[in-house]
């Protein structure tokens, strides 16, 4: 492949796959709902006393993700989406989810009991699904 024609988002390594992958389940998390709830006229709760004194309306926010990663998000989408296995797809993007935000990495237990299998099995098949990934890239 030309060095023009390689995407500036392509990996160098299965673990930068990794990390990307990671980094768009987390600009997926941080963008705005597709769907806006609706407001409903009615007074909001809010406690009476003395001793709620640490009450507050504002909810911590997840920061707005820029365009570079947004850019990102739509490559990993299409890497994603270019493997033939459906299995392989909902695996990867379950584990990417599940290690947004998460300093410890994927919850392997969780998503073995989604999958039905042993977590090592879980970890192998993912492990399986990034190296065939990464070898379409």
């Amino acid at each position: 492949m030309a060095e023009k024609d390689r995407s500036p988002f392509s990996p160098a390594r299965v673990t930068d796959l990794h990390d990307m992958l990671i980094r768009a389940a987390e600009t997926e998390r941080a963008m705005p709902a597709a769907l806006r709830k609706q407001k409903m006229a009615s007074w909001p709760e809010y406690p009476n006393e003395w001793t709620a004194y640490a009450y507050s309306d504002i909810e911590p926010r997840l920061p707005r993700p820029t365009a570079v990663l947004i850019d990102e998000y739509g490559y990993a989408i299409d890497l994603v989406l270019s493997l033939p296995d459906p299995d392989d797809r909902r695996l990867l993007w379950a584990v990417a989810h599940s290690a947004a935000y998460r300093d410890r990495g994927p919850s392997w237990r969780l998503l073995s009991k989604i999958l039905h299998v042993d977590p090592r099995t879980a970890k192998r098949r993912y492990e399986t699904a990034l190296l065939s990934l990464w070898y379409l890239v």
